[in-house]
Protein backbone atom coordinates (compact mmCIF):
# COMPACT_ATOMS: atom_id res chain seq x y z
CA UNK A 1 0.00 0.00 0.00
CA UNK A 2 1.10 3.30 -0.85
CA UNK A 3 -0.32 7.07 0.58
CA UNK A 4 -1.90 7.52 -2.92
CA UNK A 5 -3.77 3.90 -2.35
CA UNK A 6 -4.80 4.89 0.84
CA UNK A 7 -5.84 8.71 0.54
CA UNK A 8 -8.88 7.05 -1.90
CA UNK A 9 -10.36 6.21 1.15
CA UNK A 10 -10.54 10.08 2.67
CA UNK A 11 -12.94 12.71 1.83
CA UNK A 12 -10.45 14.82 -0.61
CA UNK A 13 -10.69 17.77 1.95
CA UNK A 14 -9.49 16.02 4.67
CA UNK A 15 -6.49 14.95 2.67
CA UNK A 16 -5.65 18.20 1.89
CA UNK A 17 -5.59 19.46 5.18
CA UNK A 18 -3.20 16.48 6.05
CA UNK A 19 -1.32 17.83 3.06
CA UNK A 20 -0.55 21.28 3.87
CA UNK A 21 -0.05 20.09 7.81
CA UNK A 22 2.89 18.17 5.72
CA UNK A 23 4.24 20.56 3.80
CA UNK A 24 4.25 22.89 6.86
CA UNK A 25 6.03 19.84 9.01
CA UNK A 26 8.75 19.26 5.95
CA UNK A 27 9.43 23.16 5.87
CA UNK A 28 10.29 23.30 8.99
CA UNK A 29 13.86 23.73 10.52
CA UNK A 30 13.06 22.36 14.52
CA UNK A 31 9.94 21.28 15.70
CA UNK A 32 8.08 21.32 19.34
CA UNK A 33 5.63 18.70 19.74
CA UNK A 34 3.38 19.43 22.25
CA UNK A 35 1.18 16.43 23.05
CA UNK A 36 -1.69 14.97 25.83
CA UNK A 37 -0.48 12.64 28.63
CA UNK A 38 -2.62 9.61 27.89
CA UNK A 39 -2.27 6.65 25.08
CA UNK A 40 -3.70 8.92 22.32
CA UNK A 41 -1.74 11.61 23.23
CA UNK A 42 1.07 9.22 23.67
CA UNK A 43 1.16 7.35 20.47
CA UNK A 44 0.04 10.66 18.33
CA UNK A 45 3.73 12.15 19.87
CA UNK A 46 5.89 8.79 18.97
CA UNK A 47 3.41 9.24 15.39
CA UNK A 48 5.16 12.90 15.22
CA UNK A 49 8.59 12.09 16.36
CA UNK A 50 9.28 9.36 14.13
CA UNK A 51 8.20 11.02 11.36
CA UNK A 52 10.64 14.14 12.63
CA UNK A 53 13.55 11.54 13.05
CA UNK A 54 13.21 10.25 9.50
CA UNK A 55 13.49 14.05 8.19
CA UNK A 56 16.90 14.31 10.40
CA UNK A 57 14.41 17.41 12.08
CA UNK A 58 15.74 18.67 15.55
CA UNK A 59 12.40 18.25 17.73
CA UNK A 60 11.67 17.92 21.20
CA UNK A 61 7.86 16.35 22.40
CA UNK A 62 6.69 18.42 25.73
CA UNK A 63 3.49 16.61 27.45
CA UNK A 64 0.86 18.24 29.04
CA UNK A 65 -2.33 17.80 31.17
CA UNK A 66 -4.15 20.50 29.58
CA UNK A 67 -3.38 23.47 26.99
CA UNK A 68 -3.81 26.73 29.11
CA UNK A 69 -2.42 30.11 28.90
CA UNK A 70 0.66 29.08 30.84
CA UNK A 71 1.36 25.66 28.79
CA UNK A 72 1.11 27.75 25.38
CA UNK A 73 3.26 30.65 27.12
CA UNK A 74 6.14 27.91 27.34
CA UNK A 75 5.97 26.48 24.20
CA UNK A 76 5.98 29.88 22.96
CA UNK A 77 9.16 30.66 24.76
CA UNK A 78 11.16 27.38 22.98
CA UNK A 79 10.66 29.75 20.02
CA UNK A 80 10.96 26.82 17.31
CA UNK A 81 10.12 27.08 14.03
CA UNK A 82 7.12 24.94 14.50
CA UNK A 83 5.11 23.75 17.07
CA UNK A 84 2.86 20.63 15.89
CA UNK A 85 0.16 20.21 18.26
CA UNK A 86 -0.78 16.82 18.58
CA UNK A 87 -4.24 15.07 20.38
CA UNK A 88 -4.99 18.20 21.72
CA UNK A 89 -5.12 22.24 20.30
CA UNK A 90 -8.37 22.39 18.29
CA UNK A 91 -9.71 23.31 21.66
CA UNK A 92 -7.69 26.25 22.03
CA UNK A 93 -6.82 27.37 17.98
CA UNK A 94 -8.34 31.04 19.07
CA UNK A 95 -5.32 31.28 21.60
CA UNK A 96 -2.81 29.77 19.58
CA UNK A 97 -3.47 32.06 16.71
CA UNK A 98 -0.20 33.78 15.67
CA UNK A 99 1.84 31.01 16.44
CA UNK A 100 3.46 28.87 13.49
CA UNK A 101 1.63 25.46 14.08
CA UNK A 102 0.05 22.28 12.97
CA UNK A 103 -2.69 20.93 14.79
CA UNK A 104 -3.52 16.92 14.80
CA UNK A 105 -6.67 16.20 16.38
CA UNK A 106 -10.00 14.82 17.02
CA UNK A 107 -11.07 16.81 19.94
CA UNK A 108 -14.61 19.54 19.75
CA UNK A 109 -12.67 22.51 17.81
CA UNK A 110 -12.86 25.97 19.31
CA UNK A 111 -16.07 28.26 18.42
CA UNK A 112 -14.30 31.13 18.37
CA UNK A 113 -12.10 29.96 16.01
CA UNK A 114 -15.30 28.31 13.32
CA UNK A 115 -18.16 28.62 11.48
CA UNK A 116 -20.82 26.00 10.68
CA UNK A 117 -20.96 24.98 7.05
CA UNK A 118 -23.74 22.69 5.60
CA UNK A 119 -23.66 19.07 7.05
CA UNK A 120 -22.47 19.48 10.13
CA UNK A 121 -18.60 20.69 9.13
CA UNK A 122 -16.87 23.49 10.35
CA UNK A 123 -14.89 26.24 8.49
CA UNK A 124 -11.73 27.75 10.01
CA UNK A 125 -11.92 31.74 9.96
CA UNK A 126 -8.79 33.00 9.07
CA UNK A 127 -6.20 30.76 10.52
CA UNK A 128 -3.89 31.30 8.42
CA UNK A 129 -0.48 29.96 10.46
CA UNK A 130 -2.42 27.06 11.66
CA UNK A 131 -2.46 23.84 9.53
CA UNK A 132 -5.54 22.15 10.78
CA UNK A 133 -6.30 18.52 10.76
CA UNK A 134 -9.52 17.60 12.63
CA UNK A 135 -12.15 15.06 11.48
CA UNK A 136 -14.79 16.85 13.23
CA UNK A 137 -13.80 20.03 10.43
CA UNK A 138 -15.33 17.60 8.03
CA UNK A 139 -18.39 16.16 9.61
CA UNK A 140 -16.89 12.76 10.74
CA UNK A 141 -16.87 11.86 14.78
CA UNK A 142 -13.51 12.46 16.24
CA UNK A 143 -15.27 10.35 19.65
CA UNK A 144 -15.91 7.26 17.20
CA UNK A 145 -14.29 7.66 14.21
CA UNK A 146 -10.78 8.67 14.30
CA UNK A 147 -8.44 9.78 17.42
CA UNK A 148 -5.54 12.06 17.74
CA UNK A 149 -3.16 9.55 17.14
CA UNK A 150 -5.23 9.20 13.84
CA UNK A 151 -5.36 12.53 12.68
CA UNK A 152 -1.64 12.58 13.26
CA UNK A 153 -1.19 9.63 11.20
CA UNK A 154 -2.74 11.01 8.06
CA UNK A 155 -0.04 13.68 8.28
CA UNK A 156 2.73 11.74 8.56
CA UNK A 157 1.51 9.23 5.52
CA UNK A 158 1.07 12.82 3.67
CA UNK A 159 5.02 13.19 4.76
CA UNK A 160 5.95 10.12 2.94
CA UNK A 161 4.65 6.11 1.99
CA UNK A 162 7.62 4.98 4.40
CA UNK A 163 5.33 6.31 7.48
CA UNK A 164 2.75 4.01 6.48
CA UNK A 165 4.33 1.50 9.19
CA UNK A 166 2.85 4.05 12.05
CA UNK A 167 -0.54 2.30 11.42
CA UNK A 168 -0.29 0.73 14.73
CA UNK A 169 0.38 3.41 16.89
CA UNK A 170 -2.51 5.13 15.38
CA UNK A 171 -4.67 2.14 16.19
CA UNK A 172 -3.47 2.23 19.96
CA UNK A 173 -4.78 5.93 20.12
CA UNK A 174 -8.18 4.83 19.13
CA UNK A 175 -7.96 1.73 20.91
CA UNK A 176 -6.92 4.06 24.28
CA UNK A 177 -9.75 6.35 23.78
CA UNK A 178 -12.30 3.72 23.58
CA UNK A 179 -13.19 4.25 20.19
CA UNK A 180 -14.30 1.07 19.58
CA UNK A 181 -16.96 0.30 22.86
CA UNK A 182 -19.77 1.88 20.84
CA UNK A 183 -19.74 -0.83 18.12
CA UNK A 184 -17.23 -3.77 20.10
CA UNK A 185 -15.08 -2.55 17.13
CA UNK A 186 -13.30 0.47 15.40
CA UNK A 187 -15.43 2.49 12.82
CA UNK A 188 -14.72 5.08 10.27
CA UNK A 189 -11.71 6.06 9.59
CA UNK A 190 -9.97 3.97 12.19
CA UNK A 191 -10.86 1.17 9.67
CA UNK A 192 -8.77 2.66 7.12
CA UNK A 193 -5.98 2.76 9.35
CA UNK A 194 -6.58 -0.72 10.61
CA UNK A 195 -6.71 -2.16 6.98
CA UNK A 196 -3.36 -0.28 6.74
CA UNK A 197 -1.69 -2.25 9.49
CA UNK A 198 -3.60 -5.50 8.86
CA UNK A 199 -1.78 -4.66 4.53
CA UNK A 200 1.84 -4.51 6.25
CA UNK A 201 1.42 -7.57 8.13
CA UNK A 202 1.71 -5.33 11.70
CA UNK A 203 -2.17 -6.04 12.90
CA UNK A 204 -5.11 -8.93 12.94
CA UNK A 205 -8.43 -7.97 13.80
CA UNK A 206 -10.35 -10.79 15.15
CA UNK A 207 -14.00 -11.57 17.43
CA UNK A 208 -13.08 -12.47 20.88
CA UNK A 209 -13.64 -12.10 24.21
CA UNK A 210 -13.78 -8.34 24.79
CA UNK A 211 -12.65 -8.21 28.07
CA UNK A 212 -9.06 -6.69 29.32
CA UNK A 213 -6.23 -9.04 29.74
CA UNK A 214 -6.10 -11.39 26.88
CA UNK A 215 -2.30 -11.84 26.50
CA UNK A 216 -1.07 -11.46 30.09
CA UNK A 217 -3.69 -12.26 33.21
CA UNK A 218 -4.09 -15.82 33.71
CA UNK A 219 -7.38 -16.56 32.43
CA UNK A 220 -9.51 -16.58 36.11
CA UNK A 221 -7.95 -13.74 36.58
CA UNK A 222 -9.25 -12.21 33.25
CA UNK A 223 -12.65 -12.76 34.49
CA UNK A 224 -12.27 -11.81 38.06
CA UNK A 225 -11.50 -8.28 37.22
CA UNK A 226 -14.63 -8.14 34.14
CA UNK A 227 -16.30 -5.50 34.07
CA UNK A 228 -18.20 -4.68 30.76
CA UNK A 229 -20.32 -6.81 30.93
CA UNK A 230 -20.29 -7.55 34.95
CA UNK A 231 -20.75 -10.97 35.46
CA UNK A 232 -22.81 -11.69 38.66
CA UNK A 233 -21.50 -13.99 40.71
CA UNK A 234 -17.93 -14.05 38.96
CA UNK A 235 -16.84 -11.06 38.91
CA UNK A 236 -14.48 -9.80 41.98
CA UNK A 237 -14.82 -13.20 43.28
CA UNK A 238 -11.44 -15.18 42.48
CA UNK A 239 -12.72 -18.47 43.56
CA UNK A 240 -16.18 -18.26 41.78
CA UNK A 241 -13.79 -17.69 38.34
CA UNK A 242 -11.71 -20.75 38.85
CA UNK A 243 -14.79 -22.82 39.45
CA UNK A 244 -16.44 -21.65 36.49
CA UNK A 245 -13.22 -22.18 34.58
CA UNK A 246 -12.74 -26.16 36.01
CA UNK A 247 -16.47 -26.91 35.42
CA UNK A 248 -15.82 -25.91 31.72
CA UNK A 249 -13.13 -28.68 32.20
CA UNK A 250 -10.32 -25.89 31.11
CA UNK A 251 -6.84 -26.73 32.37
CA UNK A 252 -5.89 -23.21 33.58
CA UNK A 253 -2.10 -23.88 34.02
CA UNK A 254 0.85 -25.72 32.18
CA UNK A 255 3.40 -26.91 34.51
CA UNK A 256 3.65 -23.91 37.31
CA UNK A 257 2.35 -21.13 34.60
CA UNK A 258 -1.05 -19.93 34.46
CA UNK A 259 -2.51 -19.89 31.09
CA UNK A 260 -3.41 -16.86 29.36
CA UNK A 261 -6.58 -16.53 27.18
CA UNK A 262 -4.47 -16.04 24.11
CA UNK A 263 -2.84 -19.63 24.80
CA UNK A 264 -6.22 -21.35 24.68
CA UNK A 265 -7.21 -23.07 21.41
CA UNK A 266 -10.16 -21.63 19.48
CA UNK A 267 -12.38 -24.82 20.76
CA UNK A 268 -11.49 -23.53 24.24
CA UNK A 269 -11.94 -20.07 23.49
CA UNK A 270 -15.55 -20.95 22.23
CA UNK A 271 -16.86 -22.72 25.07
CA UNK A 272 -15.84 -20.15 27.58
CA UNK A 273 -17.77 -17.67 25.76
CA UNK A 274 -20.64 -20.03 25.11
CA UNK A 275 -20.88 -20.93 29.08
CA UNK A 276 -20.11 -16.74 29.74
CA UNK A 277 -22.79 -16.14 27.18
CA UNK A 278 -25.24 -18.91 29.08
CA UNK A 279 -24.57 -17.52 32.40
CA UNK A 280 -25.15 -13.72 31.64
CA UNK A 281 -28.65 -14.71 30.17
CA UNK A 282 -29.65 -16.25 33.77
CA UNK A 283 -28.06 -13.87 35.70
CA UNK A 284 -27.56 -9.80 34.45
CA UNK A 285 -30.32 -7.44 35.13
CA UNK A 286 -28.69 -5.78 32.21
CA UNK A 287 -30.27 -5.85 28.54
CA UNK A 288 -27.96 -6.82 26.34
CA UNK A 289 -24.74 -7.38 28.42
CA UNK A 290 -24.41 -11.00 26.62
CA UNK A 291 -23.54 -9.03 23.31
CA UNK A 292 -21.25 -6.94 24.89
CA UNK A 293 -19.23 -10.05 25.79
CA UNK A 294 -17.53 -10.50 22.60
CA UNK A 295 -16.01 -7.87 20.07
CA UNK A 296 -13.13 -6.92 17.71
CA UNK A 297 -9.92 -7.55 19.16
CA UNK A 298 -6.56 -6.19 18.06
CA UNK A 299 -3.28 -8.41 17.82
CA UNK A 300 -0.06 -6.22 17.58
CA UNK A 301 1.37 -9.37 15.21
CA UNK A 302 5.10 -7.85 15.11
CA UNK A 303 5.24 -7.80 19.28
CA UNK A 304 6.26 -10.57 21.18
CA UNK A 305 3.25 -13.07 22.51
CA UNK A 306 2.49 -12.66 25.83
CA UNK A 307 3.59 -8.90 26.77
CA UNK A 308 1.34 -6.28 26.94
CA UNK A 309 2.27 -4.63 23.66
CA UNK A 310 0.62 -7.34 22.23
CA UNK A 311 -3.26 -6.62 22.89
CA UNK A 312 -3.91 -3.08 21.26
CA UNK A 313 -5.94 -2.90 24.47
CA UNK A 314 -3.30 -3.57 26.98
CA UNK A 315 -0.49 -1.64 25.08
CA UNK A 316 -2.96 1.42 25.20
CA UNK A 317 -3.34 1.36 29.42
CA UNK A 318 0.45 0.49 29.52
CA UNK A 319 0.78 4.24 27.56
CA UNK A 320 -1.83 5.62 30.07
CA UNK A 321 0.04 3.91 33.08
CA UNK A 322 3.15 5.85 31.89
CA UNK A 323 1.18 8.98 30.78
CA UNK A 324 -1.41 9.58 34.06
CA UNK A 325 1.40 8.91 36.40
CA UNK A 326 3.92 11.29 35.21
CA UNK A 327 6.79 9.24 33.33
CA UNK A 328 4.82 9.81 29.47
CA UNK A 329 8.14 10.01 28.44
CA UNK A 330 8.56 6.48 29.04
CA UNK A 331 5.75 5.65 27.33
CA UNK A 332 7.22 7.19 24.41
CA UNK A 333 10.07 5.71 24.31
CA UNK A 334 8.19 2.11 24.06
CA UNK A 335 6.36 3.92 21.39
CA UNK A 336 9.47 4.02 19.29
CA UNK A 337 10.69 0.90 19.93
CA UNK A 338 12.35 0.24 23.23
CA UNK A 339 12.07 -3.36 24.78
CA UNK A 340 14.68 -2.86 27.56
CA UNK A 341 14.76 -0.11 30.03
CA UNK A 342 11.78 1.42 29.02
CA UNK A 343 9.83 -1.25 28.65
CA UNK A 344 10.77 -2.82 32.31
CA UNK A 345 9.83 0.74 33.81
CA UNK A 346 6.98 0.67 31.90
CA UNK A 347 5.69 -2.63 33.48
CA UNK A 348 6.60 -1.03 37.08
CA UNK A 349 4.76 1.50 36.08
CA UNK A 350 1.03 -0.79 34.88
CA UNK A 351 1.37 -2.41 37.99
CA UNK A 352 1.17 0.79 40.01
CA UNK A 353 -1.39 2.07 37.82
CA UNK A 354 -3.89 -1.08 38.67
CA UNK A 355 -3.21 -0.46 42.55
CA UNK A 356 -4.01 3.46 42.11
CA UNK A 357 -7.26 2.76 40.08
CA UNK A 358 -7.87 0.01 42.41
CA UNK A 359 -7.85 2.54 45.51
CA UNK A 360 -8.88 5.29 43.56
CA UNK A 361 -12.33 3.01 43.37
CA UNK A 362 -12.72 2.63 47.00
CA UNK A 363 -12.12 5.87 47.73
CA UNK A 364 -15.16 6.98 45.43
CA UNK A 365 -17.60 4.60 46.71
CA UNK A 366 -16.60 5.49 50.48
CA UNK A 367 -17.10 9.18 49.86
CA UNK A 368 -20.30 8.39 47.78
CA UNK A 369 -21.69 9.78 45.01
CA UNK A 370 -24.96 12.35 45.03
CA UNK A 371 -27.39 12.26 42.45
CA UNK A 372 -28.76 15.50 41.19
CA UNK A 373 -31.34 16.09 38.94
CA UNK A 374 -29.42 15.10 35.90
CA UNK A 375 -26.03 13.90 37.06
CA UNK A 376 -24.47 12.80 39.66
CA UNK A 377 -20.72 13.11 41.62
CA UNK A 378 -18.38 12.11 43.67
CA UNK A 379 -15.44 14.84 45.59
CA UNK A 380 -12.59 12.97 47.25
CA UNK A 381 -10.50 15.97 47.34
CA UNK A 382 -7.16 15.31 47.22
CA UNK A 383 -7.43 11.87 47.50
CA UNK A 384 -7.69 10.86 44.04
CA UNK A 385 -4.79 11.63 41.68
CA UNK A 386 -6.70 14.43 39.11
CA UNK A 387 -4.70 12.16 35.96
CA UNK A 388 -6.81 9.21 36.77
CA UNK A 389 -10.20 10.80 38.56
CA UNK A 390 -11.66 10.47 35.20
CA UNK A 391 -10.61 7.07 34.38
CA UNK A 392 -12.43 5.78 38.22
CA UNK A 393 -15.27 8.04 37.18
CA UNK A 394 -16.22 5.58 34.19
CA UNK A 395 -15.25 2.43 35.99
CA UNK A 396 -17.81 3.50 38.56
CA UNK A 397 -20.60 4.32 35.83
CA UNK A 398 -19.85 0.99 34.83
CA UNK A 399 -19.85 -0.97 37.78
CA UNK A 400 -22.19 -3.40 38.97
CA UNK A 401 -25.24 -1.78 40.53
CA UNK A 402 -24.27 1.51 39.42
CA UNK A 403 -26.92 4.28 38.43
CA UNK A 404 -26.69 4.34 34.44
CA UNK A 405 -28.98 6.83 33.51
CA UNK A 406 -27.27 10.32 34.45
CA UNK A 407 -23.31 11.08 33.20
CA UNK A 408 -20.64 10.34 36.53
CA UNK A 409 -19.08 13.59 37.24
CA UNK A 410 -15.58 13.28 39.31
CA UNK A 411 -13.77 16.05 40.93
CA UNK A 412 -10.26 16.33 41.90
CA UNK A 413 -8.42 18.85 43.95
CA UNK A 414 -5.12 20.14 41.01
CA UNK A 415 -2.12 20.31 42.27
CA UNK A 416 -0.37 22.37 39.10
CA UNK A 417 -1.23 25.83 40.80
CA UNK A 418 -0.82 26.28 44.46
CA UNK A 419 -1.34 29.62 44.72
CA UNK A 420 -4.66 29.62 43.45
CA UNK A 421 -6.62 26.72 44.14
CA UNK A 422 -8.08 24.93 40.96
CA UNK A 423 -10.41 21.18 40.68
CA UNK A 424 -10.08 19.28 37.90
CA UNK A 425 -13.23 17.96 37.17
CA UNK A 426 -13.60 14.63 34.56
CA UNK A 427 -17.62 13.29 33.58
CA UNK A 428 -18.02 10.30 31.79
CA UNK A 429 -21.73 9.23 29.92
CA UNK A 430 -22.72 5.47 27.90
CA UNK A 431 -23.67 5.61 24.81
CA UNK A 432 -27.56 5.17 25.95
CA UNK A 433 -27.45 8.99 27.22
CA UNK A 434 -24.77 10.08 24.23
CA UNK A 435 -28.13 9.04 22.15
CA UNK A 436 -30.31 10.60 24.43
CA UNK A 437 -28.64 13.70 23.74
CA UNK A 438 -25.84 14.58 26.17
CA UNK A 439 -22.75 16.16 24.72
CA UNK A 440 -20.60 16.16 27.63
CA UNK A 441 -17.87 18.51 25.46
CA UNK A 442 -20.25 21.45 25.42
CA UNK A 443 -21.63 20.81 28.74
CA UNK A 444 -18.29 20.86 30.77
CA UNK A 445 -16.88 23.97 28.35
CA UNK A 446 -20.14 26.09 28.78
CA UNK A 447 -20.53 25.13 32.68
CA UNK A 448 -16.62 25.64 33.09
CA UNK A 449 -16.62 28.83 31.17
CA UNK A 450 -19.71 30.67 33.37
CA UNK A 451 -17.28 29.54 36.19
CA UNK A 452 -14.23 31.00 35.02
CA UNK A 453 -12.88 27.83 34.15
CA UNK A 454 -11.97 25.81 30.69
CA UNK A 455 -13.85 22.92 29.73
CA UNK A 456 -13.84 20.68 26.30
CA UNK A 457 -13.49 16.96 25.12
CA UNK A 458 -15.78 14.42 23.41
CA UNK A 459 -19.33 13.55 23.81
CA UNK A 460 -18.84 10.61 25.68
CA UNK A 461 -15.68 11.28 28.15
CA UNK A 462 -14.96 15.63 29.21
CA UNK A 463 -13.29 17.56 31.39
CA UNK A 464 -12.63 21.14 33.15
CA UNK A 465 -10.45 22.58 35.40
CA UNK A 466 -12.32 25.68 37.68
CA UNK A 467 -11.49 27.62 40.48
CA UNK A 468 -12.23 25.05 43.46
CA UNK A 469 -14.68 27.45 45.11
CA UNK A 470 -16.79 27.97 42.38
CA UNK A 471 -17.61 24.15 42.22
CA UNK A 472 -21.04 23.83 43.56
CA UNK A 473 -21.80 27.03 40.86
CA UNK A 474 -20.18 25.00 38.39
CA UNK A 475 -22.49 21.26 39.56
CA UNK A 476 -25.22 23.49 39.07
CA UNK A 477 -24.46 25.04 35.35
CA UNK A 478 -23.45 21.87 34.20
CA UNK A 479 -26.60 19.69 35.86
CA UNK A 480 -28.93 22.47 33.96
CA UNK A 481 -27.46 22.49 30.54
CA UNK A 482 -27.04 18.54 30.62
CA UNK A 483 -30.81 18.70 31.42
CA UNK A 484 -31.10 21.07 28.38
CA UNK A 485 -29.40 18.64 26.40
CA UNK A 486 -32.25 15.84 27.01
CA UNK A 487 -34.82 17.79 26.90
CA UNK A 488 -33.57 18.88 23.29
CA UNK A 489 -32.72 15.36 22.48
CA UNK A 490 -36.10 14.11 23.44
CA UNK A 491 -37.89 16.71 21.25
CA UNK A 492 -35.65 15.99 18.59
CA UNK A 493 -36.86 12.46 18.60
CA UNK A 494 -40.36 13.40 17.96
Amino acid sequence: MNARHFSEGLPPALWKDANEAASSVTGASDVVIATHIDADGIAAAAIASTCLDRLGTRHEVVFLKKLDEQGLKALGDKRAALVWFTDLGSGSLSKIHGMRAVVSDHHVPDPASSTPRRGGQLALTDFGSIAHVNPQAHGISGATDLSGAGSTFLVAAAISDSNLDLAPLALIGAVGDLQDQKARRLTGLNRLVLSTAESLGHAAATDDISFFGRETRPIHKMLEYSSDPFLPGITNNEEAAISFLLARGLELKVGETWRSWNTLTPEEKSDVIDGLRDHLHRSSRRPGAADRLTGEAYTLTREAPGTPMRDAKEYATLLNACGRHGQAQIGLRICKGDRGEAFEMGKVLLRDHRSALSEGLNLAREAGVTRMVNIQFFDTGDGIEETIVGTVAGMLLNSNGSDRSAPMVALAESTECPDTPQTKASARATQDLVSRGVDLAAAMRAAAEKMGGVGGGHNIAAGATIPSDRKEGFLKVLDEVVGQQILSGARRRG
